[in-house]
């Protein structure tokens, strides 16, 4: 394993078991989302500020606040990571409140959206970005009306900050998604899957083939990858400067090592979910520095820049669906 794909994966159980300094009693799986996220921000969680950021928190919203619901440690990570996290937070409430209309969005869902537009935008720029947004999300809803659910909305705000025409990412999602629905069984994985490489200007066919030849080297491999919302992971790492095999390799060793270390063995965690977090850590290897600028974000490598927040918006809106329907 090459010496920064070591450190990175050395840096996810480090934050790991920072997370778990700082939030003992929380679920397991959004704090390792939580971990992965500093990662990609190359930075070692801080269990002072996170703790700062929880009593901003508490100041700011009462005890039944969706903010300190399903939402609540993904918002404490993104706040701990900026320069003034109580701005931080003023802001995507207010993202919120302008949210706050379209009934039809689950407030989880509107809060997740929110922080992605407030990462990647100037203020003043939200309105028009949500509008767009909406107009995404409508459009994946006329194409696939019992696929398409709220946790669909933060995927349109990704699409919505990359500049791109919409109807030219609706045109790709739509291509991308008859392609990988030949090789991947679970419609709603591929439904991910596809608002992701909608955003790669690569052609339609060589992306999809990258991805299933990714999965189809760690299945022969005998580490093979989860089919599920995990997918999604596979297709940030697919538009890197990597051939498939490199890819591949690079993820087998990664879960090899990951699997040695506490917590994250076959019965602690699983195996789908173990390699979905060694698919991370290669692509946090490989991807240019992580921005909040706007100007980063030339459409080439959009994907790769806001590729960190992707596993933490698969596990959140995972969670949120389990909760709301139980």
């Amino acid at each position: 394993m090459n010496i920064e794909l070591e450190r990175k994966c050395k840096l996810l159980v480090k934050n790991r078991d920072v997370m778990h300094e700082a939030f003992r009693w929380n679920n397991e799986s959004m704090m390792l989302a939580g971990s992965s996220f500093f990662v990609g921000l190359n930075m070692e969680a801080d269990t002072d500020q996170l703790k700062a950021c929880e009593e901003i928190l508490k100041r700011k919203t009462g005890i039944f606040s969706p903010y300190r619901g399903n939402v609540r440690m993904p918002l404490l990570c993104k706040m701990a990571a900026a320069e003034n996290p109580e701005q931080y937070f003023a802001d995507v409430d207010s993202i919120v409140q302008q949210l706050k209309p379209l009934k039809w969005i689950e407030t989880d869902y509107k809060v997740l959206a929110s922080m992605t537009l407030r990462d990647h935008l100037k203020m003043e720029e939200i309105l028009s970005a949500a509008e767009k947004m909406i107009g995404l999300y409508q459009g994946m809803r006329e194409k696939h009306p019992w696929l398409t659910g709220g946790e669909d909305v933060p995927f349109a705000a990704i699409l919505a900050v990359s500049g791109l025409d919409t109807d030219v990412l609706m045109a790709e999602m739509e291509n991308c998604y008859q392609e990988l629905s030949k090789v991947f069984r679970d419609k709603n994985a591929v439904q991910s899957l596809s608002h992701i490489l909608a955003i790669d200007p690569a052609d339609t066919r060589v992306k999809c083939r990258k991805v299933a030849d990714i999965f189809d080297i760690l299945k022969d491999g005998r580490h093979k990858y989860g089919t599920g919302s995990e997918l999604t992971v596979l297709g940030t790492l697919a538009m890197l400067d990597l051939t498939a095999e490199q890819a591949a390799a690079e993820i087998m060793e990664a879960d090899d090592y990951l699997k040695t270390q506490k917590g994250f063995g076959t019965l602690a965690m699983g195996d789908a979910v173990r390699r979905m977090y060694a698919a991370l850590m290669v692509m946090d290897t490989h991807m240019p520095p992580a921005s909040h600028s706007h100007e980063s974000l030339v459409n080439s490598v959009l994907a790769m820049v806001i590729a960190m927040e992707v596993c933490m918006m698969i596990v959140m809106t995972s969670v949120i669906a389990a909760t709301t329907t139980n």
